[in-house]
């Protein structure tokens, strides 16, 4: 089955379709659930208010083209940027594969429409090597990067991970890390003023994130133990294959990376400094997740070890959807 998404033909784009259908048949049965609010950005209020009141059927459309439109855009953004020694399709068949893991993961999201923004954002990051215009790009990085922060407060971290961008691929120039800060925050400035003009200074606390420092779950399960360990064997292969493969690789290429092993270092603090937001929060971990996976599953000469572990991905994606997620 990797081979198929080995081929860097566009019928990879046919196959990550079917794959999705696959993943989360669950949908035929049950429409996509909208998660609680937890007051953590607009986002909420744009799905509470504008999503929720629409039928099944627009529900799943809506989280069918989202998961889709990422998993190949950042899959599409990886392989122009030449971070793998061959193209293929092997990033998105993870990110589909990792939407499907937990059944939070599956649900209507402000952290689901934040990966959108995410994926942006990074693509914007890769192109700062040796660009013409650095500043315009700068500030249009950090006003993507406050605006869905203040869309969806668990973001935060992506503050570390655009400085950090800045710093590696560029040298230290005082004037563009001021006009990455300028961006960053105009988008709070330009709420802050709305309020402040409207009289209606008392929310302005509520634009800004709340943290709650704890243990995202309150007893975790058997079952998601095991998902949480078959993630971690999986990473430890992967990891071996971009070592092997990064070394080999360009500077840029290499200082991309390191952008993607930062915001996996950074997003996996999220949940526990959102604890409200619980796993949902850790949705953003599908991306750099999928990049790193990616590594295996187009490296690997014998794919029967690569192919068993799609299988019990598939298995454990069954049982999370079809029976964990009924209890």
């Amino acid at each position: 089955m990797v081979n198929l998404f080995r081929s860097k033909s566009y019928s990879g784009i046919v196959f990550l379709a079917l794959l999705f259908l696959i993943v989360h048949a669950h949908f035929f049965v049950d429409v996509p659930i909208i998660t609680t609010p937890t007051h953590s950005g607009f986002f909420e209020v744009l799905i509470q208010q504008y999503v929720q009141p629409l039928p099944g059927y627009l529900l799943f459309i809506i989280y069918s083209v989202l998961v889709l439109l990422q998993a190949i855009r950042f899959n599409l953004a990886l392989n122009n940027a030449h971070m793998f020694q061959q193209s293929g399709y092997t990033s998105g068949m993870a990110y589909i594969l990792l939407t499907g893991f937990l059944p939070e993961w599956s649900h209507i999201s402000a952290a689901l429409l934040a990966n959108t923004f995410i994926i942006w954002i990074f693509i914007k990051l890769i192109r700062l090597y040796n660009n013409p215009a650095p500043k315009t790009l700068l500030f249009n990085v950090g006003l993507i990067s406050g605006c869905t922060i203040l869309s969806y407060h668990p973001t935060i971290t992506l503050v570390l991970v655009i400085f950090f961008a800045l710093l590696i691929v560029r040298p230290f120039r005082a004037a563009e890390w001021m006009v990455l800060l300028i961006g960053l925050v105009f988008p709070y400035y330009v709420v802050a003023a709305f309020l402040f003009i409207t009289n209606q200074t008392g929310n302005i606390k509520g634009i800004l994130p709340n943290f709650q420092l704890a243990w995202p779950l309150q007893m975790p399960s058997y079952w998601l133990g095991i998902s949480i360990g078959y993630v971690l064997l999986l990473f430890l292969p992967s990891f071996y294959y971009w070592q092997l493969h990064v070394n080999r690789m360009v500077i840029q290429i290499r200082k991309n990376w390191m952008i993607v092993l930062v915001l996996l270092m950074v997003s996996l603090f999220g949940p526990f400094l959102f604890a409200y937001a619980g796993l949902t929060a850790a949705f953003v971990w599908i991306i750099p997740l999928s990049a790193f996976f990616a590594n295996y599953f187009l490296y690997a000469k014998k794919t029967w070890l690569p192919n068993l572990f799609f299988w019990l991905a598939l298995l454990l994606i069954f049982h999370n959807n079809w029976l964990l997620g009924k209890i």
